[in-house]
């Protein structure tokens, strides 16, 4: 990874492609001075890291979707000639630091972490105005944030710093930084946005919205209850916040979806065990998965066509949150309560509904977490969260009996421990 940034760093090249109606700048270029003092240029500098996040076969969404999903069968393999998912697909030992799903996600992801923190030491700089300034500031932290978040959902550690051989450091002080990188988003964006950043940057993300979602999500992570709770609450779940494309850029599940020669659905169980399948009336089956013909599941949901938009976050995970919380509080009354707005719930803003009865389990907290288990597995399909709720929620992990995880996490890239003296030992499952 050091040597990766190196090189990017002797090359001077800026780019800047069209899509979208936005300009993009190529976050591998070099950014000179005249780059990182210009407002433009570093909204186009944005534009360029959420292209990476959210597109191509190499970009975050692709891998951390498949990570995910052939860890915890959510998803089939149709040709085992894809090596790299063929080995996540196994997991275990199986799996190398030569993976190129776990080389692409690493790379990119810190990428997008180095280019955001560009913007982030430059802004006060490009700028007067302490609004453009600060608007700008608030998209870089919730890209970081994002991405150090989403990392650690992969790997035991990570390095924050962008050094020579940065120190790794735990779960614990990962989230910890990518919920300061969001509440000062926050803070930012609760004081003032500048419509002269909006106008450039890609509309299809509500910055504020997003930044409360990922705090709610992080903190949860986190164990963070209460603020949790209280960012999941500033959650408009009227409004949209998605990843967009166009016929230039792909959605890039949709395009290797259809492509049927990678992965497809696994099934209509959604990776859950047989103690807690879907209701077979449950209308979020047909919203992701349709039987084409007997065993031959195809995927819809969000990934039917190359045009089709992925929700940076959905207001049924926002719901499960809150749901959770009160759960792992033993508040049961409050969780069931904020279960049964996903179990009742129609549709929302994306069409997305159960329709299913209110619950009536037993009331303890046992039975309560392993519904909201349950439903976000379903709610939150091929979202890329699912081994991190098989953590979470004590599932049978890689080396238990019935195993719902075929690895708990992964090794590091080659690719950083070749260029890292203190990448750790690789865990053993």
């Amino acid at each position: 990874m050091k040597n990766i940034i190196k090189i990017i760093t002797l090359v001077v090249f800026m780019g800047f492609v069209s899509s979208c109606d936005k300009e993009i700048l190529d976050p591998n270029s070099t950014l000179e001075p005249d780059v990182t003092s210009s407002t433009d240029n570093l909204i186009a500098l944005v534009n360029g890291i959420q292209q990476r996040w959210s597109t191509d076969r190499n970009g975050i969404i692709y891998n951390s979707v498949h990570l995910s999903g052939l860890n915890t069968n959510e998803l089939r393999l149709l040709n085992p000639g894809n090596l790299d998912e063929n080995e996540i697909l196994l997991g275990g030992n199986d799996v190398s630091g030569g993976n190129g799903i776990l080389s692409n996600i690493w790379t990119n992801a810190m990428l997008c972490k180095k280019e955001a923190t560009t913007i982030i030491d430059a802004a006060d700089g490009a700028t007067a105005d302490a609004d453009a300034a600060n608007t700008l500031k608030a998209y870089a932290l919730f890209y970081r944030a994002m991405a150090h978040g989403t990392l650690i959902q992969f790997f035991e550690s990570i390095p924050l710093e962008i050094i020579d051989n940065a120190p790794f450091v735990d779960r614990a002080g990962v989230l910890n930084n990518a919920i300061a990188d969001l509440t000062t988003a926050k803070g930012y964006l609760d004081a003032g946005v500048s419509t002269q950043i909006t106008a450039g940057v890609f509309t299809s993300v509500d910055i504020k919205n997003s930044v409360n979602a990922l705090l709610a999500r992080f903190n949860l992570m986190a164990g963070n209850y209460a603020d949790a709770l209280d960012a999941a609450n500033n959650v408009d779940l009227a409004a949209m916040s998605v990843w967009e494309y166009d016929a230039a850029v792909p959605n890039p599940l949709a395009f290797w979806f259809g492509s049927q020669n990678v992965t497809q659905a696994r099934d209509l169980n959604f990776g859950l065990p047989a103690s807690l399948l879907p209701d077979p009336t449950d209308q979020r089956l047909p919203f992701y998965v349709t039987e084409a013909a007997p065993s031959d599941f195809q995927l819809i949901g969000f990934w039917s066509d190359n045009l089709d938009e992925i929700p940076v976050y959905l207001p049924g995970e926002m719901m499960l949150i809150k749901a959770e919380v009160y759960a792992r509080q033993n508040m049961l009354a409050d969780a069931v309560t904020a279960l049964d707005n996903v179990l009742t719930k129609t549709t929302d803003v994306y069409g997305l509904g159960a329709n299913l009865p209110m619950y009536a389990g037993a009331m303890t907290q046992d039975a309560i977490l392993d519904e909201i288990y349950k439903n976000r597995r379903i709610e939150l399909y091929l979202t890329g969260l699912s081994l991190e709720d098989t953590r979470r929620f004590g599932r049978p992990g890689a080396t238990d009996a019935n195993a719902e995880r075929n690895r708990n996490y992964y090794p590091y890239p080659n690719s950083e421990r070749d260029n890292n003296t203190n990448t750790p030992s690789n865990p053993t499952n």
